[in-house]
């Protein structure tokens, strides 16, 4: 039997906040326009864009998906489901293990600042094997990329209390600032990333 995985792809299409600054260019995904220039990239849109390539690949490996948070890679439609539901959706689909993309931001998310970086966060008193989980994903993606390290970091978050969630392990990753300006657009908002 394969493990089952939860890909969660955070907050929704039209969450508050949860966008970059004013872009100083115009951003296309699938060769269309996306975002005009002096608009907002919102972060789930890059969230689900990662998920989706996330959930390939990991059933090419031969593990069973499960999605919370989206439901399809058009990433323009989705509510923001409730911390709570999506902890009670994976609770139900018996996965083994969750992991929650996100972008991370810092400062009063109008401007652009230097806070750079990919982290992990693992919770804080519910662990389970999240941090073994947490330290091999880091290495990878630092590995991958030439961004700083920020490291795992334990946390009271509700996507990585395993307790709630009935998983051996949970984390959510943090793959870069949508508040830094070089991180938002060539990895944000870039496909290749």
């Amino acid at each position: 039997m394969a493990l089952k995985i939860n890909i969660d792809a955070g907050h929704g299409s039209n969450t508050a906040g949860k966008r970059t600054p004013p872009l100083p260019k115009d951003i296309k995904i699938n060769n269309q326009l996306t975002i005009k220039k002096g608009e907002q990239f919102r972060e789930h849109i890059a969230n689900v864009g990662v998920a989706f390539l996330l959930e390939q690949e990991l059933k090419r490996c031969g593990f069973e998906t499960f999605r919370t948070g989206w439901n399809d890679n058009n990433a323009f439609d989705d509510p923001d489901t409730p911390l709570a539901d999506r902890q009670r959706a994976i609770a139900k689909g018996n996965c083994d293990y969750s992991i929650s993309i996100h972008f991370n931001a810092f400062g009063d998310g109008k401007t652009f600042n230097s806070a750079e970086g990919v982290g992990i966060y693992i919770h804080d008193k519910y662990q389970g094997q999240s941090k073994k989980l947490a330290q091999t994903v880091l290495k990878h993606l630092s590995g991958g990329t030439k961004q700083k390290n920020r490291g795992v970091n334990p946390k009271n978050l509700a996507m990585c209390n395993c307790n709630n969630l009935d998983v051996k392990a949970a984390i959510l990753v943090e793959l870069a600032f949508m508040t830094n300006e070089r991180e938002a657009l060539t990895m944000m908002a870039n496909e290749a990333f």
